[in-house]
């Protein structure tokens, strides 16, 4: 069960397959299939695995201090490192949820939402444990968030010790899947199939739905400030201007699915999985369409101070130098 089995040492593993990318202070940290994590110190060049103990593949990573970080991936897995990425444990999976997350809403005062979202929660737990979570954000060291398929979303107040499902604290009563989540100025975004982009209200405690006119699916959102991108199939890009509350689809040149971007310091790049990179400011026209030094099929970006790309994708790591500078990740 890859749920139970600590993950392979691999011979050269910055050349297999990798999915996200993240800043953990001045380290990188990259997450990729069966249980693959691996972590650098100089800016890319080199890199050593680091210890997991699971082999489930792992999806999405996010570092909110240097030191402490998350990562999610399928079979429902939630991995938490204290030192920067080199040593992982697991504070979740699919079994321990499906087994727990019912009793949060048995608890719960007769709701037509809180019961919808138990039978929802029910029927995505009936095939197992499988069910991967897509994106994990933390807004600092207590406060997290993870997003999946089928509607699934859950939040932590104690640094992921303890999870609880929030499936009817978003306007997402059709349950579609919640592709990814990211804080962008003082705001938490989600967003997903249909051209669905989510807000939360930290008042009401709940994410609203915001309309796009997109139809499609989006894959991620990067931003700076009040200044928002989110990106997707066929190199669809939206763009909002204020801080979410109206959208305009961005001209791109290029119909390549965008899975990967990053954003800061008055520009933004986005990665496509045909190994596209697609950079623009802010302040300016459409993003210009570049070619990397050496292609990669992109699933994530990080840029480092200077400008210089890290990209992840399904041929491994590769650092593509020079540009505007930016950070972020998948």
């Amino acid at each position: 069960d890859p749920l139970d089995t600590p993950a392979d040492m691999r011979t050269d593993p910055a050349r297999r397959p990798l999915m996200a990318v993240a800043s953990a202070g001045e380290r990188l940290v990259a997450v990729g299939p069966r249980g693959l994590v691996i972590v650098s110190d100089d800016r890319g060049q080199s890199w050593s695995q680091a210890n997991v103990p699971v082999q489930s593949d792992l999806l999405a990573v996010h570092f909110p201090t240097p030191q402490q970080g998350w990562a999610v991936g399928h079979e429902g897995v939630v991995l938490y490192s204290a030192d920067g990425g080199s040593n992982w444990v697991k504070q979740l999976d699919g079994r321990s949820a499906a087994a727990h997350f019912p009793a949060h809403y048995a608890g719960m005062a007769p709701d037509p939402a809180a019961e919808a979202a138990a039978a929802q929660l029910e029927l995505n737990y009936r095939g197992g444990p499988a069910l991967p979570w897509l994106d994990v954000w933390f807004e600092d060291t207590r406060n997290g968030y993870a997003v999946g398929a089928f509607g699934m979303l859950m939040v932590t107040r104690d640094g992921g010790n303890t999870w609880a499902p929030w499936l009817e604290r978003i306007e997402n009563g059709e349950y579609l899947n919640l592709n990814a989540i990211r804080g962008i100025g003082n705001e938490l975004f989600i967003v997903g199939e249909r051209g669905r982009i989510y807000r939360l209200d930290r008042g009401a405690g709940r994410f609203v739905a915001i309309d796009t006119g997109y139809i499609g699916s989006f894959f991620g959102i990067v931003g700076e400030g009040r200044n928002l991108l989110a990106f997707g199939l066929r190199g669809v890009a939206y763009r909002s201007d204020d801080a979410g509350a109206t959208w305009r689809q961005l001209a791109v040149p290029s119909e390549q699915t965008i899975a990967a971007g990053a954003a800061a310091h008055g520009s933004f790049v986005l990665g496509s999985v045909a190994g596209e990179l697609l950079r623009g400011e802010w302040s300016g026209g459409p993003p210009v369409l570049r070619s990397p030094d050496q292609p990669v099929r992109m699933t994530g970006v990080a840029v480092l101070a200077d400008g210089s790309l890290v990209l992840t994708g399904l041929d491994g790591v590769r650092i593509q130098a020079g540009g505007a500078a930016a950070s972020g990740s998948k």
